[in-house]
């Protein structure tokens, strides 16, 4: 039994948001969706897509933010994280447990926060666990009006 639906995103930490959407742009004929904030986090996003698949670039609002961190340990800009999507996030988590993984930190957001018109249930495996990458695991469910 499988408990992963598909790849349903790569995100890239950057630096600057306008300056890397600018290059996918012009040089893969990326299609932007909306920006949206997630201020718990501090992290502003901005999904897009290229061909069929579906990336986003994450820059940081706070220096205490997660993209943040990530780009002044490796650096620079890279690969923040895979995301894994999945019916059910508490079967997902179970499944992946019982194979011998465990996830490093669960992700609840305040009651009516949604992205991208979706209410998300989010579980992350550490990138110490996983080759290198962190690994996003997320429920995402149409919001109600």
């Amino acid at each position: 039994m499988t408990y992963i639906k598909r790849i349903e995103r790569v995100a890239l930490a950057v630096p600057n948001l306008e300056e890397a959407k600018k290059f996918f742009e012009q040089w893969f004929d990326a299609k932007f969706h909306a920006e949206e904030n997630i201020e718990d986090m501090g992290i502003r996003y901005r999904p897009f897509e290229v061909g069929e698949s579906l990336m986003e670039l994450l820059e940081p609002t706070r220096e205490d933010s997660p993209v943040a961190k990530f780009l002044k340990h490796n650096g620079g800009p890279g690969v923040h994280h895979i995301t894994y999507e999945v019916d059910d996030l508490d079967e997902a988590i179970a499944e992946l447990e019982r194979r011998g993984g465990r996830i490093a930190y669960r992700h609840t957001y305040g009651e009516g926060v949604t992205f991208e018109g979706k209410v998300w249930r989010e579980a992350f495996v550490h990138p110490k666990d996983s080759f290198g990458v962190l690994i996003h695991l997320a429920e995402k469910k149409p919001a109600q009006p």
